[in-house]
């Protein structure tokens, strides 16, 4: 029953916000858009307490980071529990979708890129793994300057988990999920092992192609054999394995194959690698989200 009633908080009163409108939801509950006065906050709402302390633990370690929601409170709601944190843009699906060709210009792709990784460099340094990347859990920030720049952001933390104590000492997560059962993990996670920093940036990856055209989520429908081979070959051989209009990301996916368990992330590298991807331009510049015909723009 509480599942049920979790699409239609609209108009109710939590914490002094009122539940303006849904704007997302999922196996993790639903979050919506919530006013009190001026003040405009993204308000998660769920029947998962543990998932829901853990994302809000972990929004709160990343709080200085910038690369993420602003944490605002945490609690409960009658039989839910409740998140309240920034809220955030439109996420990168929803631009690829409501972009011409489903497919972001070369610029905007490098650009998206290198903010994803930063965003994950600064989760990997809190010794955290994020275990569900993809193009939805990242997010525009709005924009707040004259240029209208904006910065990408990362989100739902619910699956994350904090790998390393401070000594270096693996911890193991108690909630047992079965990741290689997730058709989007990484190669090493569906044959069973850990996710790991590398793999969040190998899902990162196919987040990026998507965003530059690849219809991945066609992909992943492919058979059991076709699909681990595919995942393979993307980090073994990427100038072979990668389509015809996204080769030029070739340095990056060649730098992704050489991670592994052992040796922390290059973030610095990765990044590096984006960035003669396309030299062109400079791959840390902002993007800048304007609207066209009534459309979102980001370029």
């Amino acid at each position: 029953m509480c599942y049920d009633t979790l699409l239609t908080l609209d108009g109710t009163h939590i914490r002094g916000y009122l539940l303006t409108r849904l704007i997302g939801h999922g196996s993790f509950g639903a979050v919506y858009e919530a006013k009190c006065n001026s003040d405009t906050i993204a308000m998660k709402v769920s029947t998962e307490e543990e998932d829901l302390q853990i994302e809000a633990s972990t929004l709160q370690k990343l709080y200085y980071s910038d690369i993420s929601p602003k944490f605002h409170f945490t609690g409960r709601y009658g039989p839910y529990h409740i998140i309240g944190m920034e809220h955030l843009g439109y996420d990168l699906e929803w631009i690829r979708e409501n972009t011409p060709w489903k497919s972001c210009q070369r610029p905007t792709l490098i650009r998206m890129a290198y903010q994803m990784v930063h965003c994950l460099q600064a989760l990997h340094e809190k010794r955290l793994v994020h275990r569900d990347v993809k193009l939805s859990n990242f997010a525009l920030s709005h924009p707040k300057t004259p240029g209208n720049e904006v910065s990408v952001k990362i989100l739902d933390f619910g699956m994350s988990h904090e790998y390393a104590d401070a000594e270096g000492n693996l911890q193991e997560d108690p909630r047992g999920y079965v990741f290689k059962k997730m058709r989007y993990s990484s190669y090493d996670v569906c044959i069973g092992c850990d996710p790991a920093p590398k793999d969040d940036v190998i899902q990162a990856g196919y987040a990026i192609l998507y965003a530059g055209g690849f219809d991945f989520h066609e992909k992943l429908k492919s058979p059991e054999n076709e699909l681990m081979n595919w995942k393979r070959e993307l980090i073994r051989a990427p100038g072979e394995t990668l389509p015809l209009m996204l080769k030029f990301l070739t340095p990056f996916f060649e730098e992704v194959g050489e991670l592994n368990d052992i040796c922390p992330v290059n973030h610095e590298l990765l990044k590096q690698r984006i960035q003669e991807c396309f030299s062109e331009m400079d791959a840390s510049s902002d993007l800048v989200l304007t609207q066209e015909d009534g459309y979102p723009v980001l370029t």
